[in-house]
């Protein structure tokens, strides 16, 4: 659906400038910049890639389509509390894909202010090729957003995001030699480790990392009793992931109880790790790993 227009666009449609004006008093039309307009209904994050000139990607694209997104805070930032004392999410990187011939960057909550460089705004240098179909939504397509996620945050993290749009059918198996082949050599094979099978990114990340330790691992396993378990490792661990970012379900807490249960009369060894845990406590995370395969 469009959310973005430019002037000539809407004179295209017939809109007058006493209509235009109409709409932007009503509401039914949004600033962006000068001679550029989105619909009341655009995410506020596109709406700020539109108003620096360009369109959202990366991580910023990711939200925007609703895939599985690892944190992409601005370096520095920290997680606060608001006046209740309830956590406060630290501000995240606009991404945005700029096409390499534009200029007159505009800052992204100020059209009438240049671009300052800073590390809130990451820009992408594009191909203006590249853009020409995501003007209407100002989100880049799927094949592009992936590889600058690639291109800006660590190798296992994009993964999680190229796997969740694997899962939601934003992309197919054969989407992955065009990822690939916009991407430096070392990136590659990281490419070609994904995975339409993973439900969660936190999955993705720990599947990714302990093949790195030279582990078998491998996902959405189904076992008697209990369905299918996130991830099996050298066939006898289950791990399980809690992709979510805060968890507080008391009937999931007590059927992921139940099913450890049944997986211990199996003969299987179950680990659990959170959000938390994959993304900031990693080492904790692979020790634990080994030393359970060690005990087993």
């Amino acid at each position: 659906m469009r959310t973005f227009w430019t002037t000539a666009d809407l004179s295209r449609l017939g809109r007058s400038r006493r209509q235009l004006s109409a709409a932007r008093s009503g509401g039914a039309l949004v600033p962006v910049r000068k001679g550029h307009f989105a619909s009341p209904r655009a995410s506020t994050d596109v709406v700020r890639c539109a108003r620096v000139g360009g369109v959202a990607t990366a991580t910023t694209a990711a939200r925007a389509l609703g895939l599985w997104t690892p944190p992409d805070s601005v370096p520095g930032a920290a997680t606060a509390r608001d006046a209740f004392g309830r956590l406060v999410k630290p501000p995240q990187r606009l991404q945005v894909a700029v096409a390499g011939t534009a200029a007159r960057l505009r800052n992204p909550d100020d059209a009438s202010l240049r671009l300052v460089p800073s590390a809130a705004v990451v820009v992408h240098w594009t191909d203006p090729a590249s853009l020409v179909d995501a003007m209407p939504s100002r989100i880049a397509s799927p094949v592009l957003l992936v590889q600058h996620a690639f291109l800006s945050l660590p190798p296992e993290r994009a993964l999680a995001i190229l796997d969740s749009a694997l899962h939601q059918r934003f992309l197919r198996v054969a989407d992955l030699h065009v990822i690939a082949a916009g991407l430096p050599a070392h990136l590659r094979p990281v490419v070609f480790a994904a995975d339409a099978r993973a439900e969660s990114g936190i999955e993705t990340i720990v599947r990714y990392l302990l093949r790195l330790l030279g582990l078998r691992v491998e996902p959405q396993v189904g076992i008697a009793g209990l369905g299918s378990v996130d991830l099996l490792v050298e066939g006898r661990l289950i791990i399980e992931c809690d992709g979510r970012e805060w968890h507080d379900d008391e009937r999931a807490f007590e059927e992921d109880r139940r099913r450890d249960m049944v997986g211990a009369t199996r003969r299987y060894r179950t680990l659990r790790f959170s959000w938390y845990q994959v993304l900031f406590r990693w080492d904790e995370v692979g020790a634990a790993v080994l030393n359970a395969l060690a005990a087993a």
